[in-house]
């Protein structure tokens, strides 16, 4: 099992499809913890109830030496950050910094990049008035929503009346898509290729 510490800022939906895909043995990996910037994030619960232990890190105040101090503890392999509002300080990704020059840090955005980049991606789709919007898992550089792309998946969404609806659509492809591609990144079954001006891991069995 792939030892790998989860952050997150929220709800956790993704965290808990994370676990689930584990637990069902979809996935082979061992969630070491929870990381979160909010005190009272619902992830908490939800990790505990799953009796996996929790972390609250002050990104207000020295978060690079409380991560640091986690991680040597937990000794995780991989990072993955499951809605974590924040970018990350480079020394925390220097630690998951891979020998084949990328880092174990993986996230996933709820547009496809480099369309509608940052916080809201869904509602600006929305209000965009985009007939397509999607999902893509990629690992984490040191710019935000960037690095090379994993997976995308885009879904319809120019019947869809509300941002709300937008919202759930996308969580469902989340929730799937991120799991399906762990299943290959977490043992760094991939190759980084180029595509036009971009990045991307390609799958390698």
């Amino acid at each position: 099992m792939i030892p790998i510490i989860v952050m997150s800022s929220g709800a956790g939906t993704n965290f808990d499809a994370i676990a689930t895909s584990i637990e069902k043995g979809k996935l082979d990996a061992k969630i070491m913890s929870v990381i979160s910037d909010q005190e009272n994030a619902l992830v908490f619960a939800k990790a505990k109830q799953k009796g996996i232990p929790t972390h609250f890190v002050d990104f207000k105040k020295s978060p690079i030496e409380s991560c640091l101090q986690i991680f040597s503890n937990e000794k995780p392999v991989f990072l993955v950050l499951a809605g974590f509002m924040r970018i990350l300080p480079k020394k925390i990704l220097e630690y998951f910094k891979s020998s084949r020059g990328y880092y174990r840090v993986t996230n996933i955005h709820p547009s496809l990049l480099p369309s509608f980049q940052g916080m809201d991606a869904y509602q600006k789709a929305f209000h965009y008035g985009v007939k397509y919007t999607g999902v893509t898992v990629h690992l984490v550089d040191e710019v935000l929503d960037h690095g090379p792309v994993c997976a995308q998946m885009p879904f319809d969404i120019s019947e869809s009346n509300s941002e709300a609806e937008v919202i759930a659509q996308g969580l469902k492809v989340e929730h799937a898509l991120y799991s399906d591609t762990l299943a290959w990144i977490l043992p760094e079954k991939f190759k980084i290729s180029k595509r036009d001006k971009e990045r991307i891991c390609v799958f390698k069995s």
